[in-house]
C-alpha cells in the first residue's frame, strides 16, 4: 500500500443550505462537480489501483468522477458512511449547531472513528498501490484525527474538517501519516 487519496464528496445543495443530510440522496451541484473534476484531473497522472467510497449517493457520484480518468470501477464500503445522526436531525437545517451537539448522533465519536479506521484497514489489506477513498466530512475528520494521533474527548469534534470537493492524502509506510490536508481548486482561484 502506498497512499490513500482521501476525498470528501463534492458540494451538494444540502451543503449549501446547511442541511444535516446523513443518508439522504443529495446530488452534486454544478460547483460540486467542477470541484471534483478538478481533483480528478489533479490525480489523473497518478497510478491508482482502486476507488472506494461510502454507498451514499453523493459519495458514489464523486467516486465515479474520480475513477473515470483511471478507467476503474467504484467499490462501496459501508463503514465510510456519514456519521449516524438520530432520525429527528436528518434532513433538517442547523448543521453548525449539530456539530457541537454529540447527543444528536446515534454513535459516539469513538465508534465513528473505530468504524472508519477499520474500513481503511480493510481496504489496506486488500489493495495495493495508491487508492482513492471518497467519504463525508465527519468520517474523514475522525480518520485524520486518528492519523495525527489526536486524543478524543467530549468536545473534539471537527478540529480537522475538510471542505467539500477537497483532497487529503495519507501515506502508509511504517504507520499512517497525513501528508496533505484539504487541497482543492479554490486554493488557486485568488
Amino acid at each position: 500500500m502506498d497512499s490513500f487519496f482521501v476525498v470528501r464528496h463534492g458540494e451538494t445543495q444540502g451543503n449549501v443550505m446547511g442541511i444535516n443530510a446523513g443518508p439522504l440522496d443529495y446530488p452534486l451541484t454544478k460547483k460540486g462537480k467542477k470541484e471534483i473534476e478538478y481533483v480528478a484531473k489533479t490525480l489523473s497522472e497518478t497510478k491508482i489501483s482502486g476507488v472506494y467510497c461510502s454507498p451514499v449517493f453523493r459519495a458514489v457520484e464523486t467516486a465515479k468522477i474520480m475513477a473515470q480518468p483511471h478507467k476503474l470501477g467504484v467499490q462501496t464500503v459501508e463503514g465510510l458512511t456519514e456519521a449516524k445522526l438520530k432520525a429527528e436531525f436528518v434532513g433538517k437545517e442547523g448543521r453548525k449547531r449539530i456539530l457541537i451537539t454529540p447527543e444528536a448522533f446515534d454513535e459516539t465519536y469513538q465508534e465513528l472513528q473505530d468504524r472508519v479506521v477499520s474500513s481503511i484497514e480493510d481496504i489496506q489489506k486488500k489493495a495495493s498501490g495508491n487508492v482513492i477513498v471518497v467519504s463525508h466530512g465527519d468520517p474523514i475528520t475522525a480518520l485524520l484525527q486518528y492519523v495525527v494521533e489526536r486524543k478524543i474527548g467530549s468536545n473534539d469534534y471537527y478540529v480537522l474538517h475538510p471542505d467539500p470537493g477537497s483532497l487529503s492524502i495519507i501515506d502508509f509506510k511504517d504507520r499512517l501519516e497525513l501528508v496533505l490536508f484539504n487541497y482543492h481548486r479554490r486554493l488557486f482561484e485568488r
